[in-house]
């Protein structure tokens, strides 16, 4: 069986544009003067870039030229790619508004963006999903991602399983307050095992969540998630913010796609994925040492979070030693 369209779909904010700041500004104080659940403390380096995205799409035309159309998805703002590629179409900017009903906008929260990029005018049946901080370091087929076996189609998954970020939801619920609280993340992971295991009654080992690489979607998975669950999705969707009421779309589609669709479970080898994230570095030889990493490595999937804004230009360098460094004139 000969395998589909595959698109490819991005999230991106620049959180140093004024108007989102404002926007951002606004939609705390609203709620809390609302007043009920505490908001979390919002993180600067959420919403912080570093032009990532611009190496993130050439490395996707460079080594993923059977992609159909890149969708970047975000608020009323020009992310910094190549222009020559939305003049052609190859990428395409899709705002929060084509996507998202009204009464859930303005949203500052990667999950509640997630729970609807299936709404894409126009996007494939099958679909790809990145941060704007994860890269492809080297040529891959769509095969990678999705198996054609008897006819069918299966979605090759790398995942984790639900129940350990669970347990620590539970564990933080238990300690004493002074005691470090489970994350918005965890959270949600874990709002989302209760609601496979009462809803579609999933057991524990069913249940997961992808690994903080390249996703991997079919979009009837995710309408049917919405017919079946949209009723408990309601409330959650209508946050705005990240809270510990936050449902993990990924952990609903993963779990649901494999139990659904009997999804292809693979386990790359750890010298085939790199992950870096700049902000647990303590020392400038951490940092340099980090750097060094991603210069060399030849994992072919890559996620670098948090890059200060300050070492942009040390990020340009290496990207350019990739061959990543210089503006991409078409998408072909």
């Amino acid at each position: 069986m000969p395998l589909p369209d595959i698109d490819l779909v991005y999230t991106f904010v620049d959180g140093a544009d004024p108007v989102h700041a404002a926007k951002l500004a606004a939609t705390r104080r609203k709620l809390c003067a609302g007043g009920g659940t505490a908001i979390p403390e919002v993180r600067p380096t959420w919403y912080r870039h570093v032009s990532e995205i611009t190496y993130s799409v050439r490395s996707a035309i460079k080594y993923l030229p059977w992609l159909r159309t890149i969708f970047i998805v975000t608020d009323r703002q020009i992310p910094p790619v190549d222009a020559a590629l939305i003049a052609s179409g190859k990428v395409r900017i899709i705002d929060h508004s084509e996507i998202i009903p009204e009464h859930c906008l303005p949203v500052f929260d990667a999950t509640i963006i997630e729970s609807f990029l299936h709404r894409i005018p126009g996007l494939s049946g099958y679909f790809l999903y990145n941060n704007d901080d994860m890269l492809f370091g080297g040529p891959m087929g769509p095969e990678e991602f999705i198996a054609s076996s008897g006819g069918e189609l299966r979605l090759r998954l790398m995942t984790q399983p639900g129940i350990l970020r669970a347990g620590i939801a539970l564990a933080s619920k238990l300690t004493p307050s002074f005691m470090p609280r489970a994350n918005t993340f965890t959270s949600g992971i874990a709002n989302a095992c209760r609601i496979l295991r009462q809803r579609p009654g999933l057991a524990w080992s069913e249940i997961v969540y992808p690994r903080h690489f390249t996703h991997v979607y079919r979009t009837a998975t995710a309408h049917r998630i919405e017919e079946e669950l949209g009723d408990l999705l309601e409330e959650a969707r209508g946050q705005h913010l990240r809270s510990h009421r936050q449902i993990a779309w990924i952990a609903l589609a993963y779990s649901l796609e494999a139990h659904w669709h009997g999804a292809e479970r693979c386990a790359r080898p750890r010298a085939d994925r790199l992950f870096l994230d700049f902000e647990r570095h303590r020392s400038a030889g951490e940092t340099a040492r980090a750097w060094r990493r991603l210069e060399l490595s030849r994992a072919r999937f890559l996620c670098f979070n948090n890059i200060p804004v300050g070492q942009a230009d040390r990020l340009e360098q290496i990207m350019r030693r990739r061959g990543l460094g210089d503006p991409l004139a078409s998408g072909t």
